[in-house]
């Protein structure tokens, strides 16, 4: 009798905690977070998760009643780690969402691995374009960027109202900077630039670049260098072209990420007044982007940079979609449908919007300049703005995509070989004064 109660005993117990575990479940969401925590890109990483952090405190971690649990996972920057990752992620942590992910290469390997696992993938930084173009499946939204989203409206404008008309340009041999360089080249070409230049180099593979730099020809009438690279090669290679004198001879501009924070704290003021466009700008004054600028200096003692607002943003889009499911993600389709329908007209960043189709941002671009604060810190200071600005901008996206992807050799150096039809598409940015 004794051994039949101690059997009831154990085999009770052993409900309970099956019971319990599964309540726990039940009453739990799991947020898989892939970055570079570590490597070449890692204060991009960082920057992620403390805005990803942000809005999971101002939450308290709680969604429609259920705890957010989030499992953060360094891939280093490596492709192959970031996969074996996403893979540990969904089959022994089995959650609910994808998020975080910064370089494009990384973005498509693991967009990749996930097209079968039905999960929604929300891309924070990683901004290769195909993600929600060629390679676009329905559970990815992306509500930040593309690579070349902000660089057409840049390139366009330095052809069309400066008149510049040729680039030198060097850039990290991977798919962002050939979006970044693609959409550069479109914009500049279609603008009346004729020639861009393009020189590519390993990521993160050296910190001398000074045989790039002495390659570059002082005698052939070049308007400007783009450095179209970021992180620390960003870093040495500004530092460099300086100490070199260079930029005594042609002036220096970048891509997006080329004068983000905090890397642009790091570079020598002689960088005062180069060129960059982004989604963000550091003087941005609306009320929303000064709220969420005085919660994040006041939580992590720093200013924000796009990546960390890209962050902020992603997680809120994923709080308050679950937020409108009533807690309920069983229907990942649904959840998805509830994410392009959230109003984000309140961003930091500015209004942002979702393209149904491809559920990739609408948003503006800034064109900023580096500038000196009272304190003597550098940061970038907003010129211009162009709403409403889309992944395919001002090209018909049926046209767009019959083009081929973004590589180290497309599009062409010369606006003669660029398709006629791309030259001539679309209708001109209006370019607001800043902050109207």
């Amino acid at each position: 009798m004794r051994s039949l109660i101690k059997k009831l005993s154990v085999s009770l117990a052993a409900s309970l905690v099956i019971l319990t575990n599964v309540q726990a479940a039940d009453d739990q969401l799991k947020v898989g977070f892939i970055s570079a925590f570590t490597g070449v890109f890692s204060s991009f990483g960082q920057q992620q998760k403390e805005g990803a952090v942000l809005a999971l405190e101002e939450a308290n971690y709680t969604v429609a009643g259920k705890k957010v649990d989030v499992v953060y996972e360094d891939d280093q920057l490596d492709n192959e780690q970031a996969v074996t990752k996403a893979k540990k992620l969904v089959v022994q942590d089995k959650i609910d969402i994808l998020t975080g992910l910064v370089s494009g290469d990384e973005g498509l390997s693991v967009g990749d691995y996930m097209k079968d696992k039905n999960i929604p993938v929300i891309p924070m930084y990683s901004a290769s374009e195909d993600m929600t173009m060629r390679a676009f499946y329905p559970m990815i939204v992306r509500a930040t960027w593309t690579g070349a989203q902000s660089m057409d409206v840049f390139g366009y404008w330095l052809a069309k109202v400066k008149g510049w008309k040729k680039i030198y340009a060097i850039g990290q041999d991977y798919s962002y900077p050939y979006n970044q360089g693609g959409g550069f080249k479109r914009g500049f070409f279609r603008g009346g630039g004729t020639e861009v230049t393009t020189v590519w180099h390993p990521v993160g593979t050296t910190s001398d670049f000074s045989s790039i730099i002495a390659s570059i020809p002082t005698d052939q009438s070049y308007n400007a260098v783009l450095y179209n690279g970021s992180g620390g090669d960003a870093v040495n290679f500004v530092k460099q072209y300086v100490e070199l004198g260079m930029l005594k001879k042609i002036p220096l501009i970048g891509q997006s990420n080329t004068f983000e924070k905090p890397d642009v704290e790091s570079m020598p003021e002689d960088v005062v007044g180069s060129l960059s466009p982004h989604h963000t700008a550091d003087d941005l004054a609306t009320p929303a982007w000064t709220k969420f600028k005085n919660a994040y200096q006041k939580r992590w003692g720093h200013d924000p940079s796009a990546a960390s607002e890209f962050a902020y943003s992603s997680m809120r889009l994923i709080l308050r979609a679950i937020e409108a499911r009533k807690g309920d993600v069983s229907d990942k389709a649904a959840l998805v449908t509830a994410m392009t329908h959230v109003d984000m007209s309140d961003d930091p960043r500015g209004p942002v919007s979702l393209d149904p189709q491809f559920h990739s941002a609408i948003e503006n671009v800034y064109i900023r300049e580096v500038a000196k604060d009272d304190k003597g810190q550098l940061y970038n200071k907003g010129l211009w703005t162009v709403k409403n600005v889309g992944q395919f901008g001002p090209y018909d996206p049926q046209l767009y995509l019959k083009q081929p992807s973004d590589s180290g050799s497309y599009p062409p150096d010369q606006r003669s070989a660029l398709p006629p039809d791309m030259l001539q598409a679309g209708s001109e940015y209006q370019y607001v004064p800043f902050g109207q």
